[in-house]
């Protein structure tokens, strides 16, 4: 063999050898600050802010589909007088609201939608293809990031 064949295969190796070892090391490090930037927002922010409650019940076909207790949880939200098993409970309702409103909108839409809950960024992109005026798209919209997982979330575990 020709000496520069051996000399790019040894450098090759001891580049997979140094990625190899570097690689795993560096995810770990990166996993764990993620787990610390997650646990930092989570402890501030509450879980559904006072803005999308107050926008979800100007939602009228959502209002509409709401439960009164339901309906009174998320006005105590909004309004920031809420206990904490008001802002869970309200959360809960968020996302069922939003299933009542696909089963409303018939059976292609049900099927439509379970066909793309099986990841987040699949019925996030199927919501956003709804046309504007969809009262999906605007609970969708009006709701944070946060109460748009916990939808997706309930939806996949219907399927």
């Amino acid at each position: 063999m020709k000496s520069n064949i051996l000399r790019v295969s040894a450098v090759t190796a001891m580049a997979a050898v140094a990625f190899g070892v570097a690689a795993p090391a560096a995810s770990a490090v990166e996993h764990h600050r993620t787990e610390a930037r997650m646990a930092a927002a989570v402890e501030a922010e509450p879980v559904l802010g006072a803005a999308e409650a107050g926008a979800l019940l100007a939602t009228s076909e959502f209002r509409a589909e709401l439960a009164p207790r339901a309906q009174a949880d998320l006005r105590a939200v909004a309004d920031g007088t809420a206990t904490e098993a008001q802002q869970l409970s309200a959360r809960a309702s968020i996302a069922s609201t939003l299933w009542k409103l696909i089963k409303k909108a018939g059976p292609g839409t049900v099927k439509a939608a379970k066909k793309a809950a099986g990841k987040y960024s699949t019925f996030r992109n199927w919501v956003n293809g709804l046309p504007w005026y969809n009262p999906i798209k605007l609970a969708w919209q009006a709701a944070g990031a946060e109460a748009q997982y916990q939808m997706w979330k309930f939806i996949h575990d219907q399927v």
